[in-house]
């Protein structure tokens, strides 16, 4: 009798375990499926979200093709420059930003070719006007130069990279995206970074700057001379009325008496950025591309990154 009841207890104990672990199983299996529902439901979104972005692209395009057919000269108060508000998806919403990307310095440009020097004076300007080292110029350019020699006095090549806690050494090739800037001796810091952003731009070809959208900051450099006042009476003027050539510039205010050098300026844009954000469900892509505009109104892409420029 005894010997039963024990077999009975056995019995139940093990119905009882193989409940539990047919219980265990089945709650793994639905939490994994679950988890593989809303992964999967995430990648279409995100799929849904980037081709939103590419038709943006498209968009930008015929925008800034129709606007070169209009006029040859490019200014802040045109369609391309005006943000528009969040446009309602399937599932979410897409908003975009097209900026003029010769309204900033391009830090490239301080390297080679004849304009090396007056480029190079420009930034000092820019960095000093910004309560920045000035010296961070030489950094740059060691940054960029294809040797490992070290200019004099502020510069930094692979002997100043290699000594940090944290070692790596000098790109010594034109900076592709503005973020690599941080890895520049003198532009660790966030503030100065942050202090900076605004007013600079890096991509592989030498571009003039557009003085009908330049930033005020990157207008102060153009000359040590020109003060506050004369910037703000420039950006009133093109707001105004664009100024259609460099001469025109030039004769606006007397500035030629200050801008004693106009090379790379100019009146129009080749380079926009376009930064899209797409918000499909519980899914953000933002995507900025670089588009170039031929004198022609043909554009291209020809640069594309997910999540920072």
């Amino acid at each position: 009798m005894n010997s039963i009841i024990r077999q009975r207890g056995v019995a139940i104990i093990t119905a009882l375990l193989i409940v539990a672990i047919a219980t265990t199983v089945s709650v793994t299996i639905s939490t994994r499926l679950q988890l593989d529902v809303r992964r999967t439901g995430n990648m279409i979104a995100g799929d849904q979200a980037y081709l939103y972005t590419l038709a943006a692209e498209s968009w930008s395009q015929r925008i800034l093709k129709d606007d070169r057919q209009d006029n040859e000269i490019d200014h802040l108060g045109e369609n391309w420059a005006i943000e528009l508000p969040p446009l309602p998806v399937e599932g979410g919403y897409i908003k975009g930003k097209l900026s003029d990307l010769q309204s900033c310095f391009n830090l490239n440009s301080v390297l080679g070719g004849a304009d090396n020097k007056l480029a190079s004076t420009r930034l000092d300007r820019l960095l000093t006007n910004l309560g920045i080292d000035k010296g961070g110029t030489q950094a740059i350019i060691d940054w960029l130069d294809d040797d490992l020699q070290t200019t004099i006095p502020d510069g930094a090549e692979d002997v100043y990279y290699m000594n940090l806690e944290r070692p790596y050494r000098t790109a010594n090739t034109p900076i592709q995206s503005i973020s690599e800037l941080r890895l520049i001796k003198g532009f660790e810091n966030s503030a100065v970074y942050d202090t900076l952003f605004p007013h600079v731009c890096a991509f592989g070809v030498n571009t003039p700057i557009n003085i009908n959208t330049a930033t005020a900051e990157v207008l102060r450099s153009l000359a040590d001379e020109l003060s506050d006042a004369d910037v703000e009476k420039i950006i009133e003027q093109r707001n105004e009325s664009a100024f259609v050539d460099i001469n025109a510039f030039t004769s606006f205010n007397d500035l030629k008496k200050k801008i004693a050098d106009t090379q790379g300026l100019s009146v129009n844009t080749e380079y926009f950025m376009l930064q899209t954000e797409s918000t499909i469900g519980q899914v953000r892509v933002i995507t900025y591309s670089i588009i170039h505009r031929s004198n022609d109104g043909n554009t291209t892409i020809i640069a594309r990154s997910q999540g920072v420029y």
